[in-house]
């Protein structure tokens, strides 16, 4: 695996722990926060940087099962890469 599909792999599980961790473990407020910033820095990439990493995401999407795999096949758009 090249370290450009390791970092989009990184991306897909630290949104996965946002979004999947219950409350009694991590804020909602603080997991929502979390995600704004990191899809305001994402949103920084060029447009060519931001489509290959909405590429790569549903590509790897298929690594994960049920509802883990739909969050992260809508993760382009949910980051506002698309």
């Amino acid at each position: 695996m090249n370290s450009h599909i390791k970092l989009i792999k990184i991306i897909a599980d630290f949104s996965i722990f946002l979004e999947f961790t219950s409350e009694e473990q991590l804020d909602a407020d603080t997991a929502v926060e979390m995600m704004e910033q990191m899809a305001a820095e994402l949103q920084l990439l060029d447009a060519e940087d931001r489509q290959d990493i909405a590429i790569d995401l549903l590509a790897i999407s298929a690594e994960y099962t049920g509802d883990k795999s739909e969050f992260v096949k809508e993760l382009p758009e949910s980051l506002g890469l698309i």
